[in-house]
């Protein structure tokens, strides 16, 4: 069996390939998420073992990376981010285990067959747009494949308008997915939920718009 193990502090990395060579294991080691990047695009493993603080961003977007291109891993992730907010973030993300620093290394072997048990899934179905990725599975929303936090408000309005990207979605199939086809809704209740979503977008990327059409409804825009 072949690992990655995606570790940037050197010593933490060398006495987990010891023993998990020990355990029969083949360990390939990127200290950075660019390195892991590579290692995903040119070899199968058979699961990854996951940091979050590398030295050029979060390690959980490789899980985005790799669903984007087709390729078939298993993920744990190991890191010291582990209030309640990272753990949901990470499995959300796709991931199949979450363990924090420090860690037992039995209970990381055990983790690692548990996980080793399960089947690859052939694809993720995803929903691209720019820069902008939407994984229907775990409903989350990535851009340049780092996760986007949303409201659950603003998630349902960016998933309807994700339904068909760069399509006119009508203010009324909006409201109903956002407050249900039996409720009444305040006339600026969609507007509000518009206007955060635009600026929790603008926060990360100058290229995805949400443009109003008049008298018709809202539409993503690819500015790129």
């Amino acid at each position: 069996m072949r690992l990655l193990l995606v570790e940037d502090d050197a010593d933490v990395a060398e006495t987990l390939v010891i023993y998990l060579e020990r355990q029969g294991f083949v360990v390939d080691v990127a200290p950075s998420l660019a390195i892991a990047r590579s290692a995903v695009d040119a070899n199968e493993f058979d699961l990854v073992l996951l940091d979050r603080g590398l030295p050029d961003g979060d390690g959980v977007s490789l899980i985005a990376y790799s669903a984007h291109r087709n390729r078939r891993q298993r993920y744990i992730i190991l890191t010291a981010m582990a209030t309640p907010d990272h753990r949901v973030e990470g499995l959300e993300s796709g991931a199949d285990d979450y363990i924090a620093k420090p860690f037992e290394p039995r209970e990381l072997l055990a983790r690692i067959r548990i996980a080793l048990r399960r089947s690859l899934e052939v694809r993720r179905e995803t929903r691209q747009f720019g820069p902008l990725l939407y994984d229907l599975e775990s409903g989350v929303f990535f851009i340049d494949e780092a996760p986007l936090t949303l409201r659950r408000t603003e998630a349902l309005v960016l998933e309807a308008l994700m339904a068909r990207p760069g399509a006119v979605i009508q203010r009324e199939t909006l409201e109903a997915r956002v407050y249900g086809y039996d409720k009444v809704v305040n006339a600026n209740s969609l507007e509000s939920q518009i206007s955060r979503l635009r600026t929790n977008l603008a926060r990360r990327t100058d290229r995805v718009r949400i443009r109003a059409v008049r008298g018709l409804g809202y539409c993503l825009a690819d500015e790129g």
